[in-house]
């Protein structure tokens, strides 16, 4: 048994129930995203799970191999969480996505700066164009 993969597999199975029982309290159709992200979660991770009972070999590793990378992104998820309703979303994604890169060690500007503009204009159309929903207002445009 690979403990390790196994280990992985309840943590986020765990994760998952925990985001299909928080989400299903959600208004009304909002509560489709959190249900349907943590019900994929949770069978991906019995699929890790069942995976790991079946590999008979004894396989020793770390459970980290970066701790300080691992460490700057829990960072990164906790400041970006409390940034969130203070900045708003796009400005704490922004800032999330550039000080994560920069923090697990890329330093290619081009790429930073690519990566974000990818991902910020693809979480808007999704958000504000295709499932119409507001999101935490900016700093600067609030009133």
């Amino acid at each position: 048994m690979n403990y390790r993969d196994f280990c992985t597999g309840v943590l986020f199975f765990l994760l998952g129930i925990g985001t299909v029982w928080y989400g299903k309290d959600f208004y009304d159709d909002s509560a489709y995203i959190p249900v349907s992200v943590g019900v994929l979660m949770s069978l991906f991770a019995l699929g890790l799970m069942l995976r790991s009972l079946m590999n008979s070999q004894l396989i020793q590793m770390r459970l980290m191999d970066h701790p300080a990378k691992f460490i700057a992104t829990l960072t990164s998820c906790i400041g970006y969480f409390v940034l969130l309703p203070v900045a708003g979303f796009y400005t704490s994604s922004t800032l999330f996505i550039v000080t994560l890169a920069l923090l697990i060690g890329e330093r290619r500007p081009v790429v930073i700066l690519s990566i974000t503009l990818v991902f910020i204009t693809a979480l808007y159309l999704l958000f504000a164009l295709v499932l119409k929903r507001s999101l935490p207002v900016e700093f600067f445009l609030a009133v």
